[in-house]
Formats: C-alpha cells, sequence, structure tokens
C-alpha cells in the first residue's frame, strides 16, 4: 500500500498533487547531512575510453562545488572557454564527488602543470586519458553512492535494513528531487530570463514539475486501485470502465500498467506503448526488472502515451520550448550495502543508482519522510 505525504511546495494550490512513497513503514529518524564528509557520489561511464583521440579526459575529484563551479575554475585556470569542456552530468555541490570531464587535447599540459593550483581549490585530477569525442550529457550508467546517517539507534538501524530489502525488490518511485527546483522550490513557475543557460535550466524545472505531479497522479491511482473494489475505482475515476478496473484490481504489482503506457527496458532500451494483447509478457518482464513504465517531460519530439495512460499523462502537458524526453517512473537501487556501527550510532549506506535518480529521493524513501524541502 502507498502511502501519502503533502508536497513541500511554494505554491498553495488545491491542484497541487501530494508526494507518495513506495513503502508504508512508519518514519524512521536519524540524521544526515549533505557535505564532503558524509555524501560521497562516484560516477561510472556509460563506456570504457577508447585511450587515443583528440579529447583528453579528465578523473577529477571535486569537494564543496558544483559541477559548473569546477568547469568554471578550470576555464579560468587553462584559459578556455566552458564549451570546450564535456560532462555526463551535474553532480552535487554539498558532498565530495568523482565524475569524468573532457576537453581538447591541447590543453593537457596546461592542466598537468596547474593541477596543484586546482587541488588547493578543492579539484584533484586523479588520471587522465584520451577518447575518440567529447562526453555528452547522459553519457553515463548511474552514480554510486556513499552516505554516511548519524544519530541512529540499534531499533531504526534494524528497520532500514529490512526497508531496503522492500524497495530493492519492489524499487522506488523516480520522483525529482527538490534541488532540481531552487532554493525556494519554485523554478518551474519563473519567466525566461534572456540568459541561455539559466533558461535552459528553468525549461528543465517545468519539465521535471510537471512529471512529479504526473508521477504522483499515478502513484494515487495505483493506491486506489489496490485498496477499492472495482466498481468503486470506476466511480473515483470515469475514465476507467469496469472492465478496465477489474484488470487493473488483477495486477499483482503495486504500479498498474494501463493501456498505452509507454514501456522502456531497464535500465537501458528502447521506448515502446503497452497494450492489452500484450499485459502477461509485459507484467513478467515489469516483475523481473527488466522494463518499467515511463512518464513525460513535456516538449517537442517525444513519444507520448496512448488510449488509457494519455488520459492520465494529458493533465500533465505543458508548451515547452525544449526538447521533450520520457523518465523511469521506477527505479532500483543496486548494489545497496547498509553497515551499522553501534558504538558511533552511525550507519553506512553504499548504493548505485541509474543516471538521472537521486540519491535524496532514495534517502527519504527510507526515512518515509522529506529530509530536503529545498536546496540549501
Amino acid at each position: 500500500m502507498l502511502q501519502i505525504m503533502v508536497y513541500n511546495a511554494p505554491m498553495q494550490n488545491e491542484d497541487l498533487l501530494p508526494r507518495f512513497f513506495s513503502a508504508s513503514h512508519a518514519p524512521i529518524e536519524f540524521y544526515f547531512k549533505k557535505c564532503s564528509r558524509d555524501f560521497v557520489v562516484q560516477e561510472e561511464p556509460l563506456y570504457a575510453f577508447s585511450q587515443s583521440g583528440e579529447h583528453l579526459i579528465a578523473h577529477v575529484r571535486k569537494k564543496d562545488k558544483t559541477t559548473w563551479e569546477m568547469l568554471s575554475l578550470l576555464s579560468q585556470v587553462l584559459g578556455c572557454k566552458m564549451s570546450a569542456f564535456g560532462y555526463a552530468g551535474l553532480k552535487d555541490k554539498n558532498a565530495l564527488t568523482f565524475q569524468y570531464i573532457s576537453m581538447p587535447k591541447a590543453h593537457e599540459k596546461a592542466l598537468s602543470q596547474h593541477a596543484p593550483t586546482l587541488y588547493e581549490q578543492g579539484v584533484k585530477i586523479l588520471n587522465t586519458t584520451a577518447h575518440t569525442h567529447k562526453i555528452r550529457l547522459g553519457h553515463l550508467k548511474g552514480n554510486h553512492f556513499n552516505m554516511r546517517l548519524k544519530k541512529l539507534t540499534p531499533l531504526n538501524a534494524q528497520k532500514i535494513a529490512e526497508v531496503l530489502e522492500i524497495l530493492q525488490e519492489k524499487g522506488f518511485l523516480n520522483y525529482f528531487g527538490a534541488q532540481r527546483f531552487g532554493r525556494k522550490g519554485d523554478n518551474f513557475k519563473q519567466a525566461h530570463t534572456g540568459k541561455k543557460k539559466l533558461d535552459k535550466f528553468l525549461l528543465s524545472s517545468q519539465q521535471s514539475f510537471c512529471f512529479n505531479q504526473w508521477l504522483s497522479s499515478r502513484a494515487r491511482l495505483n493506491a486506489f486501485v489496490n485498496n477499492f473494489n472495482p466498481l468503486e475505482i470506476c466511480q473515483e475515476y470515469p475514465q476507467i470502465n469496469l472492465e478496465q478496473a477489474k484488470a487493473l484490481k488483477a495486477q499483482p504489482q503495486d504500479f498498474k500498467l494501463l493501456e498505452g503506457d509507454v514501456l522502456c527496458h531497464y535500465p537501458f532500451g528502447k521506448y515502446f506503448c503497452h497494450t492489452a494483447q500484450d499485459l502477461d509478457t509485459n507484467l513478467d518482464r515489469f516483475r523481473a526488472k527488466s522494463l518499467v513504465p515511463t512518464g513525460l517531460l513535456p516538449g517537442f519530439k517525444v513519444l507520448e502515451a496512448k488510449d488509457l495512460a494519455r488520459e492520465f499523462e494529458e493533465p500533465f502537458k505543458q508548451e515547452i520550448d525544449s526538447y521533450g524526453d520520457r523518465r523511469f517512473a521506477l527505479v532500483y537501487p543496486g548494489e545497496v550495502d547498509f553497515l551499522y556501527l553501534s558504538q558511533e550510532a552511525q550507519g553506512q549506506l553504499k548504493f548505485f543508482l541509474p543516471k538521472g535518480a537521486y540519491a535524496t529521493i532514495f534517502l527519504e524513501e527510507i526515512a518515509h519522510q522529506e529530509l530536503f524541502s529545498k536546496d540549501v
């Protein structure tokens, strides 16, 4: 059964849908602060680098800096434009993070010469290699996370271990984290500024907000189907007929597949639309974690849902002047390891998430409460 908690956003709007959690346990108390001592992120590339080519690949460690702040520092030190750099994803500021960046090979000598200066300012060049092309946004498998949870009692540590088993099996709702919406949580409402980089981020925030609201809409449907009979489902959702309600009720998993849902092979693969004829096959693959449903990031040139799924997607579409995309509705944490240190009253939590998934959302799922109401 899915539990709800009010979505912590500045808009006082009756139409805002609440935040849902994927498991039904009571909140678990512990202390966690995003900082370089307690939060480590290591990027895993999508592919092995060729070790030859015109692009220098640097494996860097940064501390207490955003990716943009690190690139700005490199730009100043190396005397090159920001656009010369390639990166696969943005990493947290309040953390110790490891990622790969690319740049023209002409900067190799300068990078080596200025390594001490960069180190003094929180950026360490761990090693370098070469590749045939620039690193592009999204060119990563995912990220490895290491978190230290403090003020943790033995009982709560035991509860965390139990919840981790559940979340590994059933996955968790792939919300965008609070940091996506800025310090005040309202980036998605802001008008365009005329600054290309900032406007791109604001458009992305709008897409993220639409996705989060769609995800809450589907999570509410899931909870309703799990807890009410087919006739009550039809009364609450007039777009669903009695036959469809019975079919949804018969699906054993928490997240129900709708006719016309856009599914994706997990963790990588192509998108395709779900049909009633393929229900048994797709349910088997869903339970085997080899495919998941996806939600819309509205924009142009994007595959949209059909049939019944389209009716649930339509309310969250917006005219956004950006390329659209789709995003996993669920993700599955991997390589999960949890160690409780009783003398220190601390827990060491390690796990892997595919690209785009937020470690903070996973941590909130474990805690069953919002821990990061804004980006601080």
